[in-house]
């Protein structure tokens, strides 16, 4: 390196830019000879040359170094490794040589298709090798060079085939349980870039999701798992379902993180262990609550409290408790004081998810409060945005908004609203959008009125439309809202350097819709802005002195947008005034008229079309002279839309003496028939105010926006809600689920590796289901268990109104030798049908092999049946009478099928008897009130939470030897018959 060290002095030592130029060229003009000789060159010549090339691309002289990859490719296929290293440091420079792109290709795929085309065969061969080293840095380049946005490769594309073979042998080196840690921790970063241009692949291969989560959960190496995040958040958007599976695993380890400190040292960062692996964990929980199943129809979220388990719920609060408690201690060091504040406001962000309570939710605000009065601009800004998710998100927000601590903090947040960095006045302004709440809003819409004229110009238009929708939100008296957006329209009209103007068309246009559509404000509303044309409006704080101060000082030019607004109001209205009292028309048209030739012409055109109108409505007035004078004036104007319009208005003005057609054509406004007001829909998600409630003013609200409802859901084009199955069902699961459909005790799945049994226990409308997980294996191999995981737990009821609740109580065990067990609980809300019942997904390894096992649960509302004794069979027969009279056909249902072997009426009566029925009779009578026929009838009641249901059973032979019968129910309400019918010939003979 010599040479190079020598190079690197002499360029310093030029005495100018030309001169170093000039070396530059002379030394590439060398190399360039050198590397295309005919004598073979060493690779240490080989390094020395591609160093000095290196050097200088750095210096920014690309376009003179794109002759060195075919030399960089053959270092990279060098045995020594420190050559190897260097081909490919020196082939990911220069094949990203911004020359070379422009000579090859045209587009970022292109060029992505050109890399992989020049260092395929390299990469395979590296990322075969046994060498780790080998395998490291064909991973790193893969991870270097394929990275790209708005890129996506497909099946079709020419290279795909490639890509695939690549993605797999990474894929390989991620999973194997023969890769290093380093290899892992390299492949996991490069993965995230491959499937993020080519997501088919992992969409593809179901299996990989499973097999990638188990390196999460299981890996005692934290670096793996850090390196790993990131592909979880990937795969978070690509397979949701699937991935809320590891949450319980990773709120586990956040637990022994957080709570317990159990982190090898050299993962701890002072005194707080593995920081930065905190904070990517909980934002990848926050982000598994916001993630949405977009495969569905119902987008709904893909995890919520309902379908975690309870020792997850609990790892997860304790985990944010345990934050919110670091963060009001005292720690020394700034680093240490960073790294906590960082995992606070992560924790924060989450607990909004988890129902914190009132306490957790008040001790995270003092510490963000706390945070807010930092020096540092980072603090306060990610304290600023805690709180702010923090009041929008959570149920308890209104600690935040109560009167003491509003009072306490509202001059902290004040003061924000003029801190040196714009960004934090613009999170102090949306945390006081967020934490305004019926209580405090006139104190903190006359406090941004207050700091309207001190804004930033970029900070104005915003701050506008935020004091407009908070003032639209929570108006209860019509007066004050008017007064308050006029007020705003006259101390936010002006406008920046460019002409354009603080006050959006929306907030204005707002509020001549709200005025048109309510009678009782059009009269206040013409007196409020005739004072206001009159004299300038004076702020909410100024006192009596201050107030005489401003008289006496020159009027400032009076708001364009409010000259808007009294154009269109007093055009349409201002004859509801009075004369002497309120200002009559000619005062009115007095000061339209002045401010007429000091507005632009869109303004113009508007006072144009209100003076036709306060013609036609005053056509002996004293200002009609001058109104067509002025029409006639303004013909000749050299602006079109001034010019048509004056014409247009003078001759619908003069045709006739007595304006009978400027009367025909002039109407007053109808009212607007808006649903949803405009302002709302600028802000997105904040419009979604967390403190309205709408129980004092829905009245005033719904009359302000125009009068209009949002349509129901049942517009939304959703039909029944039905999830559908997204699940294959694992070969021979029907023979569990048959058995669990009439027995409460017994096996629900059995294979080489594991057998599992089940228990139920019947609570009315309650069921608990109790899963033990038997190690097969370990008695034939003595091969244990590992990484079991419930990968979902997926309902496919009704999502808008769920015929059942399920939930896990307790999962299993992830590793185990013997047994380990799982409890599920389910509520019977209403009538299940059969297509509802919940699929559940388990993981696990075993012996070094993956299995995955898919299987359903059956969750029917005949497993609530309790027995109803009768005095025998005439009350029986009373019972049957009585539903049929009341209910008709609605309330019965028959199915007829033939049995595989005969059943006698005892094991019929056994059978029903197990499923919850009490047993009226046994054996052929023929004073049944169906048919003579009649062997067997049950009584039972249905549970749910809801009501309770009553359930008459007939079982009938249809031929001498019993193979062939006929089940009918009768029920007490309408649809049950038909599926408890259903159900019970399922259960006699069987699907498959």
């Amino acid at each position: 390196m010599k040479g190079l060290n020598q190079f690197i002095v002499d360029l310093r030592n030029s005495k100018d830019q030309e001169e170093e130029f000039k070396k530059i060229s002379q030394e590439t003009n060398k190399i360039r000879l050198k590397l295309q000789s005919s004598t073979a060159l060493s690779g240490a010549q080989k390094k020395k040359y591609i160093c000095r090339l290196i050097y200088i691309y750095v210096l920014g002289e690309s376009e003179t170094v794109d002759f060195g990859l075919r030399e960089s490719k053959e270092l990279m296929a060098s045995k020594v490794f420190s050559e190897k290293k260097l081909g490919y440091l020196a082939g990911a420079i220069f094949l990203n040589n911004e020359k070379f792109k422009r000579k090859s290709v045209f587009t970022a795929k292109e060029h992505l298709n050109r890399i992989l085309v020049e260092i395929h065969p390299q990469i395979v061969q590296d990322l075969q090798s046994t060498d780790e080293n080998a395998n490291c840095l064909a991973i790193q380049m893969i991870a270097s060079c394929f990275t790209a946005t708005n890129v996506t490769i497909h099946d079709t594309d020419s290279n795909s085939g490639k890509w695939v073979e690549i993605i797999d042998m990474v894929y390989a080196s991620l999973t194997s349980p023969l890769s290093k840690p380093v290899v892992k921790k390299k492949a996991a970063i490069a993965l995230k870039s491959l499937l993020q241009i080519y997501p088919d692949v992992l969409v593809k291969n179901r299996n990989w999701a499973p097999r990638i989560l188990k390196i999460v959960e299981e890996s005692k190496d934290l670096g793996v798992v850090t390196s790993s995040v990131s592909l979880l958040n990937l795969m978070l958007t690509l397979s949701p379902q699937i991935v809320r599976s590891v949450v319980p695993s990773i709120a586990k380890r956040l637990y022994l993180l957080v709570v317990e400190g159990q982190c090898p040292k050299e993962y701890y960062y002072y005194d707080t262990p593995a920081p930065w692996l905190v904070v990517k964990l909980i934002q990848f929980i926050e982000n598994a609550f916001l993630a949405r199943d977009t495969t569905g129809t119902n987008n709904n979220r893909v995890l919520t409290l309902d379908n975690l388990d309870v020792s997850t719920v609990n790892d997860l609060r304790q985990v944010v408790a345990k934050a919110i408690q670091n963060a009001s201690l005292r720690v020394r060091g700034l680093p240490n004081r960073n790294f906590q504040s960082s995992i606070l406001f992560q924790a924060v962000s989450l607990a909004v998810f988890l129902e914190a309570s009132c306490e957790a939710i008040k001790g995270a605000s003092n510490a963000l409060l706390i945070l807010i009065s930092s020096n540092d601009t980072n603090t306060r800004y990610l304290a600023l945005d805690a709180l702010i998710k923090l009041t929008s998100r959570s149920k308890s927000s209104s600690y935040l908004s109560s009167k003491e601590t509003f009072d306490e903090n509202l001059p902290l947040i004040l003061r924000l609203l003029h801190d040196n960095d714009i960004s934090i006045r613009r999170k102090a302004l949306d945390l006081l959008y967020t934490i305004c709440n019926e209580q405090s809003y006139t104190t903190i819409i006359n406090q941004l009125l207050d700091y309207f004229p001190h804004a930033d110009l970029q900070l104005k238009s915003e701050l506008s439309v935020k004091v407009a929708v908070l003032a639209e939100t929570f108006a209860t008296d019509s007066t004050w809202y008017v007064t308050t957006m006029l007020k705003l329209l006259s101390i936010g009209g002006g406008a920046n350097s460019n002409g354009v103007g603080f006050i959006d068309n929306e907030i204005w246009e707002r509020i001549v819709q709200i005025v048109v559509n309510n009678d009782d404000l059009q009269k206040k509303s013409c007196r409020i802005i005739i004072n206001l044309l009159k004299r300038p409006f004076p702020s909410p704080s100024t006192n009596q002195q201050q107030q005489q101060q401003q008289e006496q000082q020159p009027q400032p030019l009076i708001s364009e947008t409010m000259i808007k607004v009294a154009a269109f109001i007093l055009g349409e209205f201002g004859e509801k005034l009075s004369q002497e009292e309120d200002g009559g028309v000619q005062i009115q048209f007095r000061l339209l008229y002045d401010a007429y030739f000091v507005v632009t012409t869109s303004t113009r055109a508007m006072i144009l079309t209100s003076f036709l109108k306060q013609l036609v409505k005053n056509p002996d007035a004293d200002f009609v002279p001058d109104i067509i004078d002025l029409f006639e004036a303004e013909t000749q104007s050299i602006d079109l839309e001034i010019q048509t319009r004056a014409y247009e208005y003078l001759k619908l003005s003069t045709v006739h003496s007595d304006f009978k057609l400027a009367k025909t054509i002039v109407k007053g406004l109808p009212a607007f028939n808006q649903q949803e007001s405009p302002l709302m829909s600028r802000l997105g998600v904040l419009a979604k105010h967390p403190g309205v409630t709408r129980s004092k003013s829905a009245v005033m609200v719904q009359n302000i926006r125009g009068g209009g409802q949002k349509p129901g859901n049942e517009a939304n084009g959703q039909g029944n809600g039905h999830a559908t199955q997204s699940k294959a069902l694992t070969k021979n699961w029907y023979s569990g689920y048959h058995r669990m459909l009439q027995f409460d005790v017994g096996i629900f799945y059995e294979d080489s590796l594991v057998k599992i049994t089940y228990r139920l226990v019947k609570n009315n409308a309650n069921l608990d289901l109790k899963f033990t997980f038997i190690n097969n294996a370990y008695k034939a191999v003595g091969k244990n268990i590992t990484g079991l995981n419930v990968l979902d737990l997926e309902s496919l009821a009704d999502q808008n109104n769920p015929n059942y609740l399920i939930q896990a109580r307790q999962l299993p065990q992830a590793d185990f030798s013997d047994k380990t067990n799982m409890e599920l609980r389910a509520l019977i809300r209403g009538v299940t049908a059969h297509q509802e019942s919940p699929i559940v997904a388990f993981t696990f390894m075993c012996g070094g092999s993956f299995n995955s096992i898919n299987l359903r649960i059956p969750i029917s509302i005949l497993r609530t049946a309790t027995p109803t004794p009768l005095s025998g069979p005439e009350e029986f027969e009373r019972r049957w009478a009585q539903i049929g009279a009341h209910l008709g056909q609605q309330g019965e249902s028959t199915v007829e099928f033939q049995l595989a072997h005969r059943q006698d009426p005892e094991a019929m009566s056994r059978s029903l008897s197990r499923l919850g029925f009490a047993i009226i009779l046994c054996g052929t009578n023929s004073t049944t009130a169906t048919s003579a026929n009649v062997c067997v009838c049950g009584a039972g009641i249905l549970h749910t939470q809801k009501t309770n249901y009553g359930a008459l059973i007939q079982a009938a032979r249809l031929d001498e030897i019993g193979r062939n019968l006929a089940i009918t129910v009768r029920c007490t309400g309408g649809g049950i018959a038909e599926v408890v019918a259903f159900t019970l010939k399922e259960i006699f003979v069987g699907r498959y």
